[in-house]
């Protein structure tokens, strides 16, 4: 491994105190928790508060650093809750919170203004300027998506100024995090609230009978390149093992990483025999997606695992800690003083002193007594590193007097390096204003152009968002419909890598010189290239807006318009405070899954990465268990989206009493005729018909 001032940080999860143990005494030079409800793994055992104080306490004594989970969408009625939570995690010393919900970190730093935060994967920041977002929000650390190859990882990495982390081995979701609803919309267990069921590892129709099910992720083998990229976290997922898992994997991790070497096929077939799904994938970062990258779980017979278990659970039993803090001690005796020994351990420093030594009158105590019982150190977590000595001739000093010393001594550094600095607390809060705009009407989205056809053009729409490539690639049609009063909004793609930027920048340009002006954004990286382009931002379903201070943040970040997240229920969507004009998806397919893997042909091959497979046919569809059937479509850069298998329909009684500003319609298989026929009986405020059975979505029945 090439020379480095610093590793990366090796972040190990914990579900329990036992695997807090298995992650310190395994190596982890930093830890991962859930607490409370707002956390992404609410299914977890998870920490009581006791609990959670002695887990920090016990990560700080062994200088281990502790990133505890509130990375969940949180409501405005929730706040309260939060802050006792992130309250007490600060008190009890934990060094960093994980947080998806733009509103909660606002809420976080108003009250904790000395709080840490890292932007959580589900923030599905997967660009430079994503990345460079999050930090001139505040954020310190962004954890990035899956997906990235290596390119993107190191070029973030260079240029953004804030730190990266990378997750580097376990469970690997189908779609990007942040952007899953599939949960949510099919079961109310939303993976936004923590409460993911994972309906992606069923088995659907068809021969691909698992075609969202991916084998676990290893990047052991490529912890050099990730090293050399200047990654600060490698992130293991797994906070629902057990912790013999966390032992052998962490243990595994840190001595690759620590010895800068390749892993033995030993140390391979290990990983893959406590958890895998036929094997290990590490497509994402090689950029090289496909059929090899799926699987499913084989269970491994329990018996088989049994000595691997044992060995270890041994390595964090009670009693048997790995000392990791090494401690320099000055010892001084001299005739007619008090004897004191000074400890180091490079950080703190204590000096701690007994009476006055007597004469010895036999045997008088030498260098190598005092140095014996110095070194007694067993079952504490220090070593000894060295011992200097200024000791007078002919005293006598019991060996009970050094031993007590000695036990002070590092008792006090024990208490120094568990002491938390007091939290700076806020109790002044900023109001967030409501614009009061009324509800003034409907938007129309469709994915091809052809589908705005004049028919829909001459409704009573204010707006119509349209891919950005279907714009580009249309100009005439474009300026025809922008002349005749249109607002067109081009609709950027959520995921736009960094490699991708420049293309999709050429096409909004030139979607604004044929008169757009204004864009959707789906994620927190598109919104300052937008406005450095002098057009207007608007917000998109993907930046998950949940309460009143996501609101405020997107607000303060120069977006115009949001799109409200289709998880809140009608009574949460009208208690918002509004500071910016507001929109509500009320009517189509919504999306569920975005994915960078190929649902149509991926694991079947035939994905070509290039839109001429069998994506390039339009509408493909998944049908589950109940033979409900899901759209699936080829996006911009061969990533694939799902929509539900049920359109939306909401009355408008139901949502114009609200207080958003517009409504929009969705239109995603529907042909250009039916779209029309559909957008004018719901302006009409008629039931529109789409051949299938209609839902009203989580706007009533919420999530969990």
């Amino acid at each position: 491994m090439t020379q480095q001032t610093h590793l990366p940080e090796l972040l190990a999860p914990a579900g329990s105190m036992d695997a807090v143990r298995a992650a310190v005494q395994n190596g982890a030079t930093a830890v991962y928790l859930g607490f409370g409800t707002f956390n992404a793994r609410r299914g977890a055992k998870n920490f009581t508060a006791d609990e959670m104080r002695q887990a920090l306490s016990y990560c700080r004594l062994h200088g281990v650093k502790t990133n505890v989970t509130v990375n969940t969408l949180i409501s405005d009625r929730e706040i309260p809750a939060l802050l006792r939570d992130v309250r007490l995690l600060l008190e009890a010393g934990a060094d960093a919170l994980i947080v998806q919900d733009l509103g909660a970190a606002r809420c976080i730093w108003e009250h904790f203004p000395d709080a840490v935060l890292h932007a959580s994967t589900q923030l599905t920041v997967h660009s430079l300027a994503g990345a460079r977002a999050a930090k001139a929000l505040g954020f310190s650390r962004v954890v990035l998506s899956r997906e990235l190859p290596l390119e993107e990882i190191r070029y973030i990495t260079a240029h953004a100024g804030v730190e990266t982390e990378v997750f580097v081995h376990g469970a690997l979701c189908m779609c990007y995090s942040g952007q899953c609803e599939l949960s949510a919309v099919i079961g109310r267990r939303s993976g936004n609230r923590g409460m993911c069921a994972q309906p992606c590892r069923l088995p659907y129709g068809g021969k691909n009978r698992y075609p969202m099910s991916l084998k676990d992720l290893c990047l052991l083998p490529r912890l050099r390149a990730l090293c050399e990229a200047g990654v600060s976290s490698l992130k293991i997922e797994g906070r629902m093992k057990r912790p013999e898992y966390v032992a052998i994997v962490t243990k595994i991790y840190a001595a690759v990483l620590n010895e800068g070497r390749a892993p033995t096929r030993d140390e391979l077939d290990t990983l893959e025999k406590v958890f895998s799904r036929d094997g290990f994938t590490q497509g994402y970062l090689d950029d090289h997606i496909g059929p090899s990258m799926f699987g499913m779980r084989a269970p491994t017979p329990e018996k088989g695992l049994a000595p691997l278990y044992d060995a270890a659970a041994r390595t964090f039993a009670e009693g048997q800690e790995r000392p990791c803090a090494a401690v320099s001690f000055a010892f001084s005796a001299h005739e007619g003083a008090p004897v004191t020994l000074r400890a180091d351990d490079s950080a703190n420093t204590v000096t701690v002193t007994s009476g006055i030594p007597e004469r010895a009158q036999k045997r008088e105590t030498i260098t190598e007594d005092i140095e014996k019982s110095l070194r007694k150190t067993g079952g504490t977590i220090f070593s000894v590193k060295q011992i200097d000595m200024q000791l007078d001739g002919g005293l006598r000093i019991a060996a009970k007097t050094v031993n007590d010393l000695r036990r002070q001594a590092l008792a006090a550094l024990e208490e120094m390096r568990t002491t938390v600095p007091p939290v700076r607390e806020n109790t002044e809060t900023v109001e967030i204003e409501t614009l009061d705009t009324g509800f003034s009407g409907y938007t129309v989205q469709v994915r091809e152009l052809e589908q705005l056809t004049d028919a829909l053009a001459q409704l009573p729409v204010q707006t119509y968002y349209v891919p950005v490539h279907e714009l580009a690639a249309h100009k005439a049609r474009a300026a025809q419909l922008l002349a005749r009063g249109c607002m067109l909004v081009p609709v950027l793609p959520r995921i736009i890598w960094d490699r991708e930027q420049k293309q999709v920048l050429e096409q909004l340009e030139e979607c604004k010189t044929i008169g757009c002006t204004a864009a959707l954004c789906g994620t927190i990286g598109q919104i300052v290239p937008v406005r450095a382009l002098g057009m207007q931002a608007f917000g998109d379903f993907g930046l998950n807006a949940f309460n009143s201070g996501a609101l405020e943040v997107l607000r303060g970040m120069g977006v115009a318009r949001q799109t409200l997240s289709f998880e809140l229920r009608l009574p949460q969507v009208r208690d918002l405070h509004k500071p910016l004009e507001t929109e509500l998806i009320v009517c189509g397919r919504l999306p569920l899954m975005l994915t960078e893997n190929c649902m149509i042909a991926g694991r079947e091959g035939g994905c070509k990465r290039d839109g001429t497979g069998k994506c390039a046919d339009g509408a493909y569809y998944l049908t589950d268990r109940r033979g409900a059937k899901f759209p699936v479509f080829r996006e911009e850069h061969c990533r694939t989206s799902l929509y539900n298998s049920q359109p939306l329909y909401l009355e408008p009684d139901e949502y114009r009493q609200t207080g958003i500003t517009y409504a929009r319609l969705l239109f995603t298989d529907e042909s250009p005729a039916q779209a029309a026929r559909i957008a004018r009986a719901v302006l009409a405020g008629e039931t529109p018909d789409f051949g299938v059975q209609l839902t009203r979505g989580l706007y009533r029945r919420g999530v969990e």
